[in-house]
């Protein structure tokens, strides 16, 4: 009895971090966009109303110089309530936010959006001052009839420089190659064994399917990062219940050596349900421990059913910390900020044209999964996540759909365009029309997140 009331408790005490992390990373991200209005509606001498943080039923709240601050029930969202802001509630009064100039309109709804991409570029800089965790530039696998192995790198080689160019990190190596197919490359390596030595390798022009499933032309010479430490256990895995533990490094699945993902797929992950002996290295100690991959049915890339084994890890390779001091960190940051608003908006572009599957789409509780997933590996990752969906966040609503920011943006647009407001009829239908979108796209999300908890 106690077991099972100690595992019970172990259980809940997981799902209220999970629910804490979610709250706290949404309220953050709806305070920050509500926020940019608020600030800018001062700015321009508009009066705000009401400040809320979620809908529905206000649970408490403060008024502070003729603005009510609220927190109210439903945490999914929050609004800033101007004066004069409705339809059938405008007025040429002043403080009105119908009686300021439109491109005052303008600003007002663009900030909301604009302090989403601001947090993120913050969140970024943050991290960066604070570290990184990413993968060195130490090999784990050599493909056979590969470029690499032809010009003899090996498993455990460090790469130090390319072309003279220093390499930190393996994403930068990644990089190098990738916009390099067919042009010959000065690598200078470290090998336990010889010291600093200088190799040439030619990139092979080779296609792969990017994120999006879309074919691109890239070079490769056939390597992959040493990535054979776990970094993750997934609570309730087959790796938990075998015993596996943080920072195993594993050495083999039976017969087959394990330097990264690219050796334990066929190794363990393509044997869904078959007794295998994993050798771990613990502290020094190799030791053997028996484990079943969890039978699990996923989509391979043509939408067709593939069962694979689920173990429940994430491996980490020869880790080095990415850090940088306050003007590295803001250009660092900027980078990313502006990588992931791209990739955002590639991804949003294709899902309204179909590229991606609808039910990708996810809602609350996927969001929530995940916080609580990301914020389990630690803090860095929670900040990370929180300044993605940041990013979402503002580049949704700049979406020129009416009852969003973009819409407000686009109808001041054309107000300053032809010099009239655009009619208080067109905007209503406009208000009726976007309500019911963004309504459907909420139910939607909803069904894929039940679709899939159900699954």
């Amino acid at each position: 009895m106690f077991e099972i009331s100690s595992i019970s408790l172990e259980a809940v005490s997981a799902v209220g971090f999970k629910i804490f992390a979610f709250l706290v990373g949404l309220a953050a991200l709806i305070f920050v966009h509500e926020l940019g209005h608020f600030l800018a509606a001062r700015k321009c001498g508009v009066i705000v109303e009401k400040f809320s943080i979620g809908f529905g039923k206000k649970l408490f709240g403060t008024t502070s110089q003729g603005t009510e601050f609220i927190i109210a029930a439903i945490p999914l969202g929050g609004y800033v309530k101007m004066k004069g802001e409705e339809l059938g509630e405008e007025t040429n009064e002043e403080g009105s936010f119908s009686a300021a100039p439109p491109h005052h309109r303008l600003l007002i709804a663009f900030a909301g959006p604009f302090f989403n991409f601001l947090f993120a570029l913050a969140i970024y800089v943050f991290v960066y001052m604070a570290g990184v965790e990413t993968i060195g530039p130490v090999i784990g696998t050599v493909k056979t009839n590969s470029p690499a192995l032809e010009a003899g790198l090996q498993t455990g080689d460090k790469i130090i420089s390319v072309n003279n160019k220093p390499i930190r990190f393996w994403s930068e190596l990644q990089k190098k190659v990738y916009n390099s197919p067919g042009e010959k490359l000065d690598f200078q390596i470290e090998r336990l064994t010889k010291g600093i030595i200088n190799l040439e390798i030619t990139p092979t022009t080779e296609e792969i399917k990017n994120l999006f499933g879309d074919t691109e032309q890239v070079g490769l010479i056939g390597i992959t990062p040493l990535s054979n430490t776990i970094s993750y256990i997934k609570k309730e895995s087959a790796a938990e219940k075998a015993g596996l533990q943080l920072n195993d490094r594993i050495i083999a699945v039976g017969d087959t050596k394990i330097f990264g993902w690219s050796d334990l797929r066929p190794a363990a992950v393509d044997k869904p349900g078959e007794s295998l002996t994993f050798k771990v290295q613990r502290n020094g100690t190799e030791i053997l421990i028996p484990l079943i991959p969890t039978l699990k049915t996923i989509k391979d890339e043509n939408e067709k059913d593939l069962e694979i084994g689920e173990i429940g890890i994430g491996m980490s390779g020869r880790m080095v910390l990415e850090q940088y001091g306050l003007l590295g960190s803001i250009v660092r940051a900027m980078k990313e900020t502006w990588e992931m608003t791209a990739l955002i908006a590639i991804s949003v572009q294709k899902m309204l044209f179909g590229s991606i599957p609808a039910d990708q789409i996810g809602g609350p509780i996927l969001i929530f999964q995940i916080y609580g997933e990301q914020a389990e590996q630690g803090f860095n990752e929670f900040m990370r996540l929180t300044a993605l969906l940041s990013i979402n966040l503002g580049l949704i609503n700049l979406l020129p759909i009416p009852i969003l920011d973009g819409g407000h943006i686009l109808f001041f647009l054309i107000e300053i365009i032809q010099g009239r407001p655009v009619s208080e009829k067109s905007r209503e239908l406009a208000q009726q029309v976007g309500l019911f979108m963004l309504i459907s796209l909420m139910v939607f999300a909803f069904y894929n997140d039940i679709v899939r908890v159900i699954n």
